[in-house]
């Protein structure tokens, strides 16, 4: 009993008091799911089919910019992007109802493995709160504290709102927590809250940057080594 109380992990001391966790491409793999509703709204609105680069160009984005891109492209530009956001939101919903989503290499694991520590979890995506709870739903309870979906805020990533109403929520100074993430309006988004972060690039690159790390995968990640890389970025 002596030797495992030595060797624990301390939340907020040897560890991050919290994760942050983004949603789509970091936690599962439901950007398939996004890329069916684009192209959908797309053809719909008769502008064809959806070119990669187009679809590479909007992960990560709140829905609200995924609309207008998708409104620029087909000349809706009347149109309005809060509206068809929804739409987006619901049609993703319906397609992950459908065809159900994946997690993402070792994303299970360290989630298992910050709630086995006591690390505090905190879900930040773009995505709505309709899609948000319905995957969570289908997870072990208490896998995530608080969840602030893309229509809980005025302005989403890449704006640093989302991330900094996550931390004033767990009640948590930026320097005690880690982000999570896969996109570039993630990152930067985490990067303006002040965040340490950990970038796992899925369809787009991400750059270095002050306080973050890039790594190619969750998948054998040990949360030890997650408080390692932690404890090495908050300061910087």
């Amino acid at each position: 009993m002596h030797a495992e109380a030595s060797t624990a992990l301390v939340p907020g001391v040897d560890i991050p008091a919290a994760l942050l966790w983004d949603f789509d491409g970091t936690l599962v793999d439901s950007e398939k799911s996004w890329h069916a509703a684009e192209a959908r709204l797309m053809a719909e609105w008769g502008g064809g089919v959806m070119t990669p680069e187009q679809h590479h160009s909007l992960v990560g984005n709140s829905l609200r910019d995924s609309a207008l891109a998708i409104m620029e492209w087909t000349g809706r530009t009347e149109e309005d992007p809060d509206h068809w956001a929804g739409v987006l939101n619901d049609y993703a919903l319906a397609d992950m109802v459908t065809v159900g989503v994946d997690y993402r290499p070792g994303a299970r694991e360290l989630l298992d493995a910050a709630r086995a520590h006591g690390v505090r979890c905190a879900l930040v995506s773009a995505s709505w709160t309709s899609v948000l709870t319905h995957v969570v739903d289908t997870m072990p309870a208490g896998s995530f504290e608080i969840i602030i979906g893309g229509d809980a805020v005025t302005h989403g990533k890449p704006d640093p709102e989302p991330y900094l109403l996550a931390t004033q929520r767990l009640g948590l100074a930026i320097r005690d927590c880690l982000a999570l993430e896969d996109s570039l309006p993630g990152t930067t988004s985490a990067h303006r809250a002040g965040l340490a972060t950990l970038a796992i690039p899925f369809e787009q690159e991400i750059g270095p940057a002050p306080r973050r790390r890039l790594v190619p995968t969750l998948d054998g990640l040990t949360i030890a080594e997650v408080g390692a890389h932690w404890r090495e970025l908050r300061d910087a």
